[in-house]
């Protein structure tokens, strides 16, 4: 069984201030990434109860989330930047995937550090019309693989987002909202044994959760807090420029208009 975690780090129990612990140059940030680590390693050590005997986790916090010495040994971890454009899904054939410490989209009321993709230039982000943030665009390029997502983790606000797309998802709520700056943690130890216990249940669940996939043609609509950004994207190919500060890519398929995001 061969199980693929993206993390972030602003699901992560404690973790609740982008300028003090998200950021790199934050007071607290490498105290984050221990916090971010430890359930990490708390998620590989029930996947691994469960029969994984592959695990590769995708650091997919910009500025790094991880620790990378006290990792769990069954660990494999793809990180620094750049990454490859699909995230790694593309290197072989995952079983599963594990969506780490994850947040809700920009704009939620209790979604704790809430933002899509980036918590200083993106207002918003729809996906054919409909509003839509990481993890929305995580589980519909896992479906293009094949791949399910059978685990989310964060606050309640981003596993209510993530069961949106998959209703049987299994959920670790590791802390709840009160604003986009402020939540109620569980304990560091609490929070671990609720991640090892879920994903246990998870990966003893795979055959039971199908990927989510988005037929057809796509349409995805970026709208930034500054012109700035969307005359510098508008500039890609692919990318059309349809506002000061609105950007648009059109695909054939999710796939294509991924790749034109991401380049």
């Amino acid at each position: 069984m061969k199980i693929y975690i993206m993390t972030d780090i602003e699901g992560t129990a404690g973790v609740v201030d982008f300028e003090s612990q998200s950021y790199g140059t934050g007071k607290y940030y490498e105290k984050a990434k221990e916090l971010l680590t430890e359930e990490v390693n708390a998620a590989a050590r029930g996947a691994t109860e469960a029969g994984a005997d592959e695990i590769l986790v995708v650091d997919g916090h910009g500025a790094g989330g991880i620790v990378f010495e006290n990792l769990h040994p069954g660990i494999k971890l793809l990180h620094g930047r750049p990454v490859p454009s699909h995230w790694g899904m593309d290197l072989q054939k995952w079983d599963a995937m594990f969506l780490l410490a994850h947040h809700a989209m920009n704009g939620v009321d209790d979604g704790n550090l809430n933002h899509s993709y980036s918590s200083l230039s993106i207002v918003k982000m729809l996906l054919n019309g409909k509003p839509i943030g990481e993890i929305g665009m995580n589980i519909y390029l896992a479906g293009c693989y094949g791949i399910p997502c059978v685990l989310i983790t964060g606050d309640e606000a981003a596993c209510r987002e993530g069961k949106s797309y998959v209703p049987g998802v299994e959920k670790a709520v590791v802390k709840w909202g009160m604003n986009r700056t402020c939540a109620i943690s569980l304990s560091p130890a609490k929070a671990r044994e609720l991640i090892q216990e879920s994903a246990c249940r998870a990966v003893k669940r795979v055959k039971d959760i199908k990927p989510v996939t988005i037929k057809g043609k796509c349409e995805f609509v970026i709208e930034y807090l500054s012109s700035a950004e969307a005359f510098g994207h508008g500039r890609r190919t692919g990318i059309e420029r349809i506002d000061s500060r609105t950007v648009r890519i059109s695909g054939k398929n999710f796939l294509e208009l991924f790749s034109k995001w991401m380049g």
